[in-house]
């Protein structure tokens, strides 16, 4: 399943037309979605809400930030922020290279025995690509670095589909060795 997620992401960046009318890919937008994530190991379900945002500083250089805050069986809570920088280079007209780095601070918190928090720092590299006037999809890989937890790669894919210029909806699915995670959004997006 992963590997047909991965290779149909691909194939579909791959075919990214230059002669799509709309303006470049932006960075400067606000989301705010549902979130909804799975611990295999565990067998433990999550959700919750997540806002993230960016800003496009320059043509190549972005800031960003989100914060997730998701409930877990047993009443469990975990909440994430991450803030960070981004380089975008264009590949094609409509195909960017990224490359981020980022600051991250998770919490649990579990009744009984108190909360533990944990921080580290994330390195990203991924795709964002315009299919149509219409659609964007995006891909790639993040290793974080955790204190204490350890590290991991994410493998992530998403599509947001545009209403008008400035309006989307769309999805994200994010997966490692610990589990799934998905997100359904609504973004703004004032850089256009």
């Amino acid at each position: 399943m992963r590997k047909a997620i991965t290779a149909a992401t691909i194939a579909a960046l791959g075919l990214v037309s230059s002669a799509y009318a709309q303006d470049d890919l932006s960075y400067s937008f606000l989301e705010l979605g549902y979130v909804s994530s799975e611990i295999d190991d565990l067998d433990v379900d999550g959700n919750g809400f997540g806002l993230r945002g960016s800003y496009a500083f320059t043509d190549t250089f972005h800031g960003f930030a989100s914060y997730t805050d998701q409930d877990y069986d047993f009443n469990v809570g975990v909440s994430q922020f991450e803030v960070g920088a981004g380089m975008n280079w264009e590949l094609t007209p409509k195909l960017d290279f990224v490359g981020t780095l980022s600051y991250l601070d998770a919490s649990i918190d579990v009744p009984g025995f108190g909360s533990v928090d944990d921080n580290g720092l994330a390195l990203g590299a991924g795709v964002r690509g315009l299919v149509t006037e219409v659609l964007e999809l995006r891909g790639g890989l993040k290793y974080v670095d955790f204190d204490d937890a350890g590290s991991d790669t994410t493998f992530g894919v998403g599509a947001r589909y545009y209403f008008t210029k400035q309006f989307a909806l769309g999805g994200d699915i994010d997966f490692n060795d610990d589990g799934t995670s998905y997100t359904l959004g609504a973004r703004f997006d004032f850089g256009k």
